[in-house]
């Protein structure tokens, strides 16, 4: 148990209130003291994390937005931000996604929004989708992976996640457009090339089909029209020229039947 506590006490830096003893005696350790050797539980490290982030907004309250950046310690910042990703990233694993949910966002407080941390906030922003898509905030989830490819365009992961959450609100074209973004990148992601062969075949699929639907209420309309000369759209056949994939319209005329001009 000591040792567990000589760590605890590296990692966070705390100093020494204790002067070392030079009495033999065994020391009988205060209730305090016993106190501080308990592990943290996740929800008290997210306490004192958000309290700090809010001690640093009331702190910087009454200055300008320029010389609060500069009095920052970005360092520290981009520090505590990774912290609060890791947080988040253990209460994701335990399945408390509201709390991961706040941890990142705490991260996007905290980190500095220059270029050189562009990926860590593209990370987070991603890891925030996760949570939003697991709960069933499919647009909420979509927008992060957006941000996140907007900071960082090969992020695999945001991609990924922005493709899995366009296909859950029906955005086939989109979802399909994003895997083969990731196979542009990494052409050996599975998971991409899965759902490229199957978005593709849906998506042609659901074209032809919107195609059909529009030619059918395209002739209801033409032949609406042309039944008052005595036509119908049958009169018209398109013809694709295989040179250059353009389509003409030529009249075809029923046997017996005059031509739309000589009609009465």
């Amino acid at each position: 148990m000591a040792e567990r506590f000589e760590v605890l006490e590296e990692e966070t830096h705390y100093p020494s209130t204790h002067p070392k003893s030079v009495d033999k005696q065994p020391q009988i350790p205060q209730p305090e003291e016993e106190e501080n050797k308990e592990e943290e539980t996740l929800e008290q490290q997210l306490e004192r994390l958000v309290l700090s982030v809010k001690k640093n907004e009331d702190e910087g309250g009454d200055k300008s937005e320029e010389v609060k950046d500069a009095s920052r310690d970005k360092n520290d910042d981009v520090k505590k931000a990774s912290k609060a990703k890791d947080l988040g990233n253990k209460f994701f694993a335990r399945g408390s996604l509201l709390d991961a949910i706040e941890c990142y966002t705490t991260a996007l407080k905290l980190c500095p929004t220059e270029d050189e941390y562009a990926y860590n906030r593209a990370v987070y922003f991603s890891n925030r989708a996760a949570c939003l898509l697991r709960l069933g905030r499919t647009e909420e989830s979509v927008d992060d992976c957006t941000q996140a490819v907007t900071l960082s365009p090969t992020y695999v992961k945001a991609l990924l996640r922005r493709a899995e959450a366009l296909e859950k609100l029906e955005k086939l074209e989109d979802a399909l457009a994003d895997y083969d973004a990731v196979l542009k990148i990494d052409p050996t992601v599975r998971s991409a090339v899965k759902g490229h062969e199957r978005l593709q075949k849906v998506v042609h699929e659901r074209q032809e089909k919107m195609k059909a639907e529009m030619l059918d209420k395209l002739k209801g309309f033409g032949n609406t029209i042309l039944g008052k000369f005595g036509l119908s759209t049958d009169n018209f056949q398109m013809v694709q020229d295989p040179a250059t994939g353009s389509y003409s319209i030529n009249f075809q005329q029923n046997q017996g039947q005059q031509p739309p001009q000589q009609q009465k």
